[in-house]
């Protein structure tokens, strides 16, 4: 039984629903429609049953050279952090599960993009869902959604390479958001991965999952208030303030404080991160570089 030898496992909120899209398209590779089915990520799966039928999503008529899968929560690891909670029966130990039951030479794919406007992304998401309410600062909130916790990469990324080589990785820096980045990223993964190069197609930096529509501004992040994800909401109790601008209603979910403190709280992470992708020559392609090319070894939503 096929099972894969690749896999995007985040970060959330960073392009993967995009990315795993994409990959589908490519006629090497194969990946099951559904993605973000939570094998790894808890401990009640993994028995030999469980895996069976998780196995069977890869099963297709016509064997690709490549197989993968895309969990975005995967990347989630411990980081000792006050956010960092977990549901009860949460796989603590995901990188070494997943080495376990995929063995040594799967490759790894990894999204990233600046931590703050990720953990802005994934707040809004939460809300657009029903998870978190909008009562609930961004930076309050205890439920185990990783929002904040999601983003200390570097903390995240030094353990998956515990198990795994930096040979195995590929990191994605930013948000495939134009035509030249999005056929930058599609280009490194079919080098990563030793399949013919894409071929191009309009609306290649369309994004899958265009998330909650924001305003964001340097007073903060504002939300349409006759959005259907806040208009079930309001009135919200806490002291949000509000505007009107081209004549439509904006309350702010999100203070400019608050994004400073996010700032400070990712700053020594992000200077890890930089430090540990150059000294362990890892594989990455740097969108946020003016030449959205780049790919170097050790330099969307949805």
């Amino acid at each position: 039984m096929a099972r894969p030898d690749f896999l995007i496992i985040g970060a959330q909120k960073c392009a993967t629903s995009w990315l795993h899209h994409q990959l589908r398209q490519h006629g090497e590779l194969f990946l099951p429609e559904e993605k973000d089915v939570e094998f790894f990520s808890y401990s009640e799966n993994l028995t030999p049953g469980v895996f069976g039928r998780w196995l069977e999503r890869f099963e297709c008529e016509q064997p690709a050279k490549r197989t993968g899968d895309t969990n975005a929560a995967y990347f989630w690891t411990e980081t000792g952090s006050p956010w960092s909670i977990r549901l009860d029966g949460f796989n603590r130990h995901i990188p070494e599960t997943v080495q376990a039951y995929l063995g040594d030479e799967v490759q790894l794919i990894i999204g990233l993009r600046d931590p703050v406007d990720r953990a802005i992304s994934a707040y809004l998401h939460h809300i657009h869902h029903g998870a978190v309410s909008p009562e609930q600062p961004i930076l309050d909130i205890d439920e185990p959604l990783g929002i904040v916790d999601m983003g200390f990469y570097a903390l995240h990324l030094k353990n998956w390479l515990k198990v795994y080589p930096a040979r195995n990785f590929l990191v994605i820096r930013g948000l495939p958001d134009s035509p030249d980045a999005a056929a930058a990223v599609l280009d490194a993964c079919a080098g990563f991965l030793g399949v013919r190069p894409f071929p191009e197609a309009p609306g290649l930096d369309k994004p899958v999952y265009p998330g909650l529509p924001r305003l964001w501004r340097k007073d903060g992040v504002w939300v349409e208030e006759n959005n259907p994800a806040i208009v079930g909401q309001l009135p919200i109790k806490r002291d949000v303030p509000a505007m009107v601008e081209h004549g439509r209603r904006f309350v702010r979910l999100v203070e400019p404080s608050e994004l400073a403190r996010l700032r400070a709280i990712y700053a020594a992470d992000q200077e890890t991160l930089d430090s540990l992708l150059a000294s362990r020559n890892i594989r990455c392609v740097d969108l946020e570089l003016p030449d959205a090319s780049n790919m170097a070894a050790g330099n969307q939503d949805g």
